[in-house]
């Protein structure tokens, strides 16, 4: 039987969606959940021609058209976790994949998030420190491996400023027994180490402190925080009442965030972690939602205030 190796993850909901892996000899493929079966996932699996895989991240491609487009019609079932790293052995079957029937994703299902693939974490356990990744996907990315300066300019900026925020409003948080030395003034600046790696545009960040003999200090609540913002409009509809805890600062500039998004028509994903980590944690949020939000949290003064 053949067997791949599992390299990213495209889709998760309490367990991998939906994954990429690879051959010995470097070719593509694409296995979905189908359910459980004997404590394993089962995958419908297909190869897929590689310059398929930037369309269907980016969205514009769905998956039912990916899978009927297989070399052949040739598939696959499968049973694994799905987890980058996985060895996955394909249980070849019979007659073309068009015939798969229910097996099939349902028309129009296409991807919103860039992959989650534990590089946070890998970059993290390499680097020794904190690691924040995230990804975006603005128009000119769709068609190459690209974004615009200032796009990408300002969105670092304000990507920082609300890790500044959240790092500031953790920390307030703590007992006054928390030393400068533990939460310094300046514990949430990150530096930019790897401005374009594979994937989405992505872009990941390392904590400019090296860990000391305290640890990370605040940085890894101020994410934790971050987190916290980003599941509070998890549900657009009560985005106003869930950004209410963290009215001030961080609320303020979780709005801007949410602006600079809309005005360039891209979502975010971000996953981070630190080297004692058992998992990377990961929040986002899609250009719909981000449009929906900017225009829905428009004129909030009485949070950012």
């Amino acid at each position: 039987m053949k067997t791949v190796k599992s390299t990213a993850i495209l889709d998760y909901y309490d367990g991998v969606l939906l994954f990429e892996a690879r051959d010995l000899l470097g070719g593509h493929y694409v296995g979905m959940a189908l359910g459980r079966t004997d404590g394993y996932d089962r995958y419908l699996v297909t190869g897929v021609r590689p310059e398929r895989l930037r369309p269907l991240r980016s969205g514009t491609l769905d998956l039912r058209t990916l899978f009927l487009e297989a070399p052949g019609g040739q598939w696959y079932i499968a049973l694994t976790n799905g987890d980058p790293g996985d060895c996955v052995t394909l249980e070849p079957q019979e007659g073309s994949i068009a015939d798969a029937g229910d097996l099939l994703p349902l028309e129009g299902y296409t991807l919103d998030d860039g992959p989650i693939d534990g590089l946070a974490l890998a970059e993290a356990i390499a680097r020794r420190n904190v690691v924040l990744e995230f990804s975006i996907k603005p128009p000119e990315a769709a068609e190459g491996h690209r974004v615009g300066m200032i796009t990408l300019g300002n969105l670092l900026l304000q990507v920082q400023s609300v890790v500044e925020c959240a790092y500031g409003d953790a920390v307030r948080d703590l007992s006054s027994h928390a030393t400068r030395d533990i939460h310094p003034p300046d514990g949430y600046l990150m530096d930019v180490v790897v401005p374009a790696a594979p994937g989405s545009y992505r872009v990941i960040l390392e904590a400019a402190r090296p860990p000391d003999k305290f640890g990370y200090g605040g940085l890894v609540l101020g994410l934790q925080r971050l987190d916290a913002v980003f599941a509070a409009v998890e549900d657009p509809d009560l985005a106003r009442e869930g950004l209410r805890e963290h009215r001030g600062r961080l609320a303020g500039s979780f709005i801007e965030l949410m602006q600079l998004l809309a005005a360039n028509d891209t979502g975010l994903n971000y996953s981070w972690a630190y080297p004692g980590a058992r998992v990377a944690s990961y929040g986002g949020v899609s250009g719909a939602d981000a449009r929906w939000l900017a225009a829905a949290l428009s004129g909030a003064d009485d949070l950012a205030a």
